[in-house]
């Protein structure tokens, strides 16, 4: 199994390449980071 290291970090990473891609291809663009950072705004602003 070890020697398949490579090949799995391969696989999960171009697994998230070609998320990052899909989203950062759509016609309006992506706010994925936006959303992201709103979030954690929200989470900790004061009440």
């Amino acid at each position: 199994m070890g020697e398949y290291d490579a090949v799995w970090v391969f696989l999960l990473s171009l697994a998230f390449v070609g998320f990052y891609i899909y989203i950062e291809a759509r016609p309006k663009g992506s706010n994925l980071f936006g959303n992201i950072a709103n979030t954690i705004s929200r989470f900790f602003r004061k009440r």
